[in-house]
């Protein structure tokens, strides 16, 4: 019995390497805005100051917008790729840039919020990484966990810092935020108390969020150890 195997076209060949392209292009940016935010943003969220003109950003975004049209001309299912990837659209528009373009206000809430938008679509790149780098099954999914606990973690510091610092006297630096979010993930409660709504709900999800991350772990180490014993059994028995 034999099976059936259609080659590759070049068209169909061109069009993997082209995604795994930007995909390394889109993780590449999004690492950069990550860090754009965490040393530009976050010290002006703390002077009280708004970025009105953010060229980085806007580029990035830009980038994204334009990786995303690549992607769809490529797929043999556009209407489909637009539905799925519609949310990536929508988090990838350069929400400040429009504004600023019809002088439209905004509270620095608000204001950062929106900036802030951008970083769902690097969290999503950060997936495809992982996705790239590790083949293993279960260590794939591994990563992936963490990956997405410390996408939360991050995202529930820059709100919850957002929030917080200008009403809550025990939240003086994005350093405090860090240790906030570093006692409330590990569960043993943290001595700063949020005062806000955004932050209370920031809170909840962290410890969530650290409370089922801990279970994975300890599934990924025993079942290490046991595929470890069973690899080892296995040779002795040879």
């Amino acid at each position: 019995m034999t099976t059936n195997t259609t080659p590759k076209t070049g068209l169909e060949t061109f069009k993997m390497i082209a995604r795994k392209i930007l995909y390394l292009f889109a993780i590449f940016a999004s690492i950069v805005l990550i860090i754009d935010i965490t040393l530009v943003d976050i010290p002006n969220i703390q002077n009280n100051t708004l970025i009105r003109n953010n060229n980085l950003q806007f580029w990035i975004c830009i980038y994204f917008l334009l990786d995303l049209l690549s992607g769809f001309f490529l797929s043999d299912h556009r209407l489909e790729y637009f539905r799925r990837y519609l949310f990536l659209i929508l988090v990838s528009i350069p929400y400040i840039n429009v504004l600023n373009h019809f002088h439209l206000e905004l509270s620095t809430q608000a204001f950062y919020l929106l900036k802030f938008l951008p970083i769902f679509r690097g969290v999503i790149a950060l997936f495809l990484l992982v996705k790239l780098l590790i083949s293993d099954r279960i260590t794939g999914l591994f990563v992936s966990y963490l990956t997405l606990f410390f996408s939360i973690a991050y995202l529930q510091t820059l709100l919850f810092y957002l929030f917080e610092i200008s009403v809550n006297p025990q939240v003086k630096t994005y350093g405090d935020v860090l240790w906030w979010a570093s006692m409330t993930a590990t569960t043993l409660g943290s001595n700063i108390i949020p005062v806000t709504t955004a932050g209370k709900i920031s809170t909840a999800i962290l410890a969530v969020a650290g409370i089922t991350i801990f279970p994975i772990f300890t599934v990924y180490i025993t079942t290490m150890i046991q595929n470890l014993s069973k690899k080892h059994t296995d040779e002795s028995s040879k």
